[in-house]
């Protein structure tokens, strides 16, 4: 009698090829299985939301429930976090409905996924509430809530939470960093942010990567210290990327200082010659300095880039 492999094996199977990232050989899996349990969805929809497949996530999740399975908190984390990226509030408030009704104390991992969830929908109320709620909370729960209250304008109430995390012995991460620096850039507090950095390897043991040295270029930029970006840029341990040197180029823009605008676009258009977006910029920025021929210049250049890219498109394509 041949071999039938029961769920668990199954299982075990989705399991590696979802590590393995080979998401789609998980599904074809799925659907060959004859039967199926709670694992076996959570297992499939956290995968499909892992590689990036988050509709289909979604709609594995409703079909579990519409064949009458009980999600477990893989699956409900995982459908959270999807329609966090999707930005699909109303899904999402659904599946926080479900929760309710089926978990008398939800565990520090569908808390997470909560907050993120009205956080990333700018939905700040609603995600301070069920943060405030949570019986237990780690590091991604506080992360949840500072970087989306900084990335919707609450600078000064995310440095609230940060100061609070920390009073609490929660050790800050690299996200943790970058939301308060973003919260600093939003707010205006260019003192508070240069201390946080210049304190993230000695005091919170957190490296210092390209996103925190992105955001100090932007804050910098912003409040028209362009020369201390550019020192900065200068001492890092590390090439500067398109964030980096969008900051400064941003800040130039802002501040009119052409000088320093040509460095930032001349790296730019190191890492990207095809960006239009820099050409346009850096005309701007010559033509409020009423640099006309240098206007020419650069949109000559542009013209002269982008359309052999395009002519070289359409030679292929034709």
């Amino acid at each position: 009698m041949p071999f039938a492999p029961d769920v668990v094996s199954y299982n075990t199977l989705m399991h590696a090829y979802v590590n393995a990232r080979r998401v789609g050989v998980a599904r074809e899996v799925f659907e060959e299985m004859p039967v199926r349990d709670a694992t076996s969805w959570g297992t499939v929809i956290a995968g499909c939301g892992k590689a990036g497949w988050l509709e289909e996530a979604v709609g594995l999740f409703d079909r579990m429930r519409e064949e009458g399975f009980r999600p477990d908190s893989v699956a409900l984390v995982a459908v959270l976090s999807c329609c966090a990226q999707l930005g699909v509030l109303e899904k999402g408030e659904e599946v926080h409905e479900y929760i309710k009704l089926s978990r008398t104390h939800p565990n520090v991992f569908l808390c997470t996924g909560l907050v993120d969830l009205y956080a990333k929908c700018g939905c700040i109320e609603e995600a301070r509430e069920v943060f405030e709620a949570c019986q237990d909370r780690n590091v991604f729960t506080w992360n949840a809530l500072i970087v989306g209250l900084a990335m919707h304008g609450h600078g000064t109430v995310a440095l609230e939470f940060f100061h609070q995390m920390v009073a609490d012995g929660i050790q800050p991460d690299g996200v943790t960093l970058l939301g308060v620096l973003i919260a600093c850039s939003h707010t205006g507090l260019v003192d508070m942010a240069r201390r946080i950095f210049c304190d993230m390897e000695g005091k919170h043991n957190v490296h210092r990567e390209l996103k925190h040295y992105g955001c100090m270029a932007d804050l910098l930029g912003r409040a028209g210290l362009i020369e201390e970006a550019m020192e900065m840029v200068r001492k890092m341990p590390m090439e500067g990327d398109s964030y980096v040197w969008g900051g400064i180029l941003a800040g130039c823009r802002m501040h009119r200082n052409v000088e320093a605008a040509e460095v930032a676009t001349w790296h730019l258009l190191q890492l990207n010659p095809d960006d239009s977006g820099v050409y346009s910029a850096m005309a701007g920025i010559y033509a409020d300095a009423g640099r006309w021929e240098d206007v020419a210049r650069i949109r000559m250049l542009m013209d002269e880039r982008i359309g052999r890219r395009n002519t070289g498109c359409s030679s292929v394509t034709t």
